[in-house]
């Protein structure tokens, strides 16, 4: 049996700092040019803290389909 680990759904995820609005950004690699482009997307999650964007990308296995039932 293979030992799964956690940490693999941050897998393919990037986050950025925005230090004028001091907020965390967390995007798919596939949307980085969605995010760097201005563009406000429900694919870009958004804190002001980096901890709870891991925690709520670890907790839905880093599934956007799952993310965005969980966020309605």
């Amino acid at each position: 049996m293979i030992k799964y680990n956690i940490m693999e759904n941050l897998y393919d995820w990037l986050f950025h700092y925005n230090f004028y609005k001091e907020e965390w950004s967390a995007f798919k690699r596939d949307d980085i040019y969605v995010y760097f482009s201005g563009g406000d997307s429900d694919k870009i999650l958004k804190s002001k803290n980096q901890k709870d964007l891991i925690d709520f990308i670890i907790d839905s296995k880093g599934n956007v389909n799952k993310m965005k039932k969980l966020l309605k």
